[in-house]
């Protein structure tokens, strides 16, 4: 099953951390000897297991719990995590998918190889901590058995007694996937039947991912420009889901069992644990905006050249437009064959934004028939930005871009061929 984008949003890093070995010593101590109070005598969970305990269904509660998102990166998309309850046993944990905070750690994120593991969290602390930074907090109760929220919560507690194993990664290790993958590996032969599905989670990754982004035009744009050819594809659903969409997928969700009978994945509604009071605002100036007075810059730069002599001022914004082009090439060509962070796979935008053109100027640049690479060069880039309507990764804001290196080739070219007239 391929791995889904998006979700640069998962991952939070909360003050707990610097303090995890004392917390997580004090949460397992505490869970051995409560939990075993419930779990100790039910060695198995057949289908016939299921019809026991109906009075006593409320003793365990198990809920999706699911925050806002923050202009941060790592929580654009906001996230989301299980909550499991004993009031009997004065139990209330929140098993987060938290990735670790060490300064090694922090570098690896950006090569998707950071250590990460599920961790219990006191639902009060958890709680405070999102409010801190004004985000909302909703709970979504789950419709599980009896059975199925014990083995739910056995499921948690295990893969919390595991030392940090997974490799976050915001396509297939994050914390939406924790949350399917928990829920569904709780189910005792039964299956989550998801109905009508929303219209983004049925269409290829680019338009999924610009619905998701949708306001945050300059996270779009750099995860758009990030995910490459794989904005073309169509992912399985449990790859294409943000925390936020994953509250509506579930929403419209029944978990059916063998004979065919239905429930409600979410018991009743959702409950508001934090008022949101932060809310994401995008800029006022979008990636559109911005690169189409810089084209417009570029342009009039380029007929001053011309007409009035800027030759200083054109070699400055080669420069510029060059070293640019250098750099994110760079970084793009690492994320396409490297990184683990995105899927690795062919980049669209490594035709026009790659090292090669500045590695030929300085080679080549003093060669007297270098000026017909600029020629071979712009021919690419006009050729790329008419292929807009081919790929869902290539839209006008990219191409604005684009738009910027092919006036400045074109223009080379022509100086070319004007000293070449004149021999």
């Amino acid at each position: 099953m391929p791995p889904f984008f998006i979700q640069i949003s998962t991952i939070n890093f909360l003050p707990y951390h610097r303090n995890m070995t004392q917390h997580s010593i004090y949460v397992t101590t505490r869970l051995f000897i409560s939990i075993a109070l419930f779990l100790t005598g039910i060695p198995s969970y057949s289908a016939e297991d299921k019809k026991e305990l109906t009075d006593s269904s409320d003793f365990v509660k198990a809920s999706v719990i699911v925050s806002t998102p923050t202009d941060i990166i790592y929580s654009s998309m906001g996230h989301c995590a299980l909550r499991m309850e004993c009031p009997s046993e004065d139990l209330d944990y929140c098993f987060s998918l938290e990735m670790n905070a060490q300064p090694g750690d922090y570098l690896k994120f950006f090569n998707g190889d950071a250590d990460a593991s599920v961790r219990a969290i006191p639902t009060s602390d958890y709680i405070s901590e999102y409010q801190k930074d004004g985000r909302g907090i909703k709970q979504y109760e789950l419709s599980l058995t009896h059975h199925e929220k014990q083995l739910l919560w056995k499921n948690l507690d295990e893969e919390m007694m595991k030392p940090p194993h997974l490799k976050f990664n915001y396509l297939n290790t994050n914390c939406v996937m924790m949350v399917i993958i928990m829920v569904q590996n709780a189910l005792i032969s039964e299956h989550i039947d998801y109905g009508k599905l929303p219209w983004y989670a049925t269409t290829n990754n680019g338009d999924c991912v610009r619905h998701l982004t949708g306001s945050t035009p300059w996270y779009e744009f750099l995860y758009i420009t990030l995910f490459g050819s794989n904005c073309d594809d169509y992912f399985a659903l449990e790859y294409r889901m943000s925390p936020l969409s994953l509250v509506e997928v579930f929403s419209n969700a029944q978990i059916v069992d063998d004979s065919g009978a239905r429930r409600p994945l979410f018991k009743s509604a959702p409950i508001e644990l934090a008022h949101q009071t932060h809310f994401v605002k995008a800029s006022p100036v979008t990636p559109r905006i911005l690169f189409s007075v810089l084209l417009v810059i570029v342009v009039l730069i380029t007929i001053g050249e011309w007409c009035w002599g800027w030759k200083k001022a054109a070699k400055v914004l080669d420069a510029l437009l060059l070293t640019i082009q250098f750099l994110v090439g760079l970084a793009l060509t690492y994320t396409s064959t490297v990184s683990h962070l995105f899927v690795t796979r062919w980049n669209w935008y490594l035709i026009p934004c790659n090292p090669l053109p500045l590695v030929l100027l300085l080679c080549l640049g003093r060669k007297r028939d270098f000026g017909k690479i600029y020629l071979f060069y712009t021919i690419i880039l006009v050729l790329f930005i008419l292929a807009t309507p081919l790929s869902s990764q290539l839209d006008i804001d990219h191409q604005l871009v684009v738009a910027m290196f092919a006036v400045r080739t074109c223009s080379k070219y022509l100086q070319y061929r004007k000293s070449v007239e004149k021999k």
